[in-house]
């Protein structure tokens, strides 16, 4: 390398170095401006309900002082995210119900905020209506009483607390249903969990029931399997007597016969008892039962007297009602419904109907005609 181009490179380099230095001595150094307080916007302080699946933008929503701070980053956590979840950028996303601390760091400083995460948003009832101001109720029945009720406005759908002034007499569960328990009166009130002021009351008068029970729910069950003819022309089954079905029959085998077909035969030793129960499924006053026979000219499979009626409350201990219990007129076919059979009034949830005597079939004898004794309706009853 010459002299010349030696100089040249040394030039530029001093004139390089003098420029570099002039431009360090006009540039400011940037200083670190710390936080010194956080405060969280009043947008946040409130408290904060949300629906399952929607979401809160949380991001920017402090105050920072001052306000040339430096380091003004938001970071955000969540105390509990399997109700609410919170990303990077401030959205906070409603999970499942409960409850969820938010909290925002910001430069060493932190403020926090409540979410709720609720699967409805409460509309409170102004107004409670009922239907009925006064409802007759019968001993033993229900009364389901929140059918009656309407709101106001029509979209309120905060909880409602029930209520009965006697609860001996009417017992009323949080469902609103009503039972009777006792002859006598008692107001029930309805009145909205979340403003108590907000309420609506009916007059109960619970009644003696009179008549035949409903028997929706009950059951039977038998001594025996029952027999099954071919098409089981009978439609025999252990709900027949009991389903309100005139096209059905509930038909036990004699003592001493024989009866149905292929898989569906039944045998019943001779001198051996047949009885069938009836499960109420609660306690029930009865002082009469009634039977509907299967027709007006087969009374040769008609049932004529029961040896006892026995009554229980747990299925398996059982007390004696009555004995020799005769059904009236059962031999006369016109008659295809028996009168009211009086009974002692008891109270119990089960029934036994006990049959082993001759007496209680046709003719009084085991080898008389007729295999089989059939129902067609049994109504169980009180009459106070």
């Amino acid at each position: 390398m010459n002299k010349s181009k030696i100089l040249i490179f040394a030039t530029v380099f001093l004139l390089s170095a003098l420029l570099l230095a002039s431009c360090d001595k006009n540039m400011e150094k940037v200083q670190q401006v710390k936080v010194e307080s956080v405060t969280l916007s009043e947008a946040l302080k409130g408290d904060n309900i949300l629906l399952i699946g929607t979401k809160l933008d949380a991001s920017w929503k402090v105050t920072v002082l001052p306000e040339n701070a430096t380091d003004r980053a938001e970071n955000y956590s969540s105390s509990n995210p399997a109700v609410a979840t919170v990303s990077g950028l401030g959205i906070v996303t409603a999970v499942s119900k409960g409850t969820a601390i938010i909290t925002i760091s910001v430069g060493g400083y932190s403020v926090e905020f409540p979410v709720t995460v609720v699967d409805k948003i409460l509309i409170p009832a102004t107004e409670i209506r009922l239907l009925k101001s006064e409802i007759d109720l019968g001993l033993g029945a229900t009364y389901n009483l929140l059918d009656d009720v309407h709101l106001v406005p029509l979209s309120a759908n905060d909880a409602l607390v029930y209520t009965s002034s006697d609860p001996a007499i009417v017992a009323v569960n949080e469902s609103g249903q009503l039972t009777g328990l006792a002859k006598g009166t008692a107001k029930v009130t309805v009145a909205s969990l979340e403003q108590p002021s907000v309420k609506a009351t009916t007059t109960v008068t619970v009644v003696p029931f009179s008549g035949d029970y409903p028997r929706a729910g009950w059951t039977m069950t038998a001594s025996h399997a029952l027999m099954i003819a071919t098409g089981n022309p009978e439609g025999n089954s252990l709900s027949a007597a009991i389903d309100g079905d005139l096209a059905t029959n509930f038909c036990l085998v004699r003592p001493g016969k024989t009866s149905g077909n292929g898989t569906g035969i039944v045998s019943v030793p001779s001198g051996e008892a047949i009885h069938f129960t009836v499960d109420m499924k609660t306690p029930q006053e009865v002082n009469y039962f009634r039977i509907r026979h299967r027709n007006t000219t087969q009374t040769f499979v008609r049932w004529y007297a029961f040896d006892e009626i026995l009554g229980s409350n747990d299925g398996t201990n059982y007390e004696v009602i009555a004995k020799n219990v005769v059904i009236p007129d059962a031999i006369t076919g016109s008659l295809q419904e028996s009168v009211n059979i009086s009974l002692p009034k008891s109270k119990y949830r089960y029934l036994k109907f006990y049959a082993q005597k001759a007496q209680c079939f046709y003719q009084s004898s085991y080898t008389s005609q007729g295999n089989t004794v059939q129902i067609q309706e049994l109504y169980l009853g009180i009459i106070p």
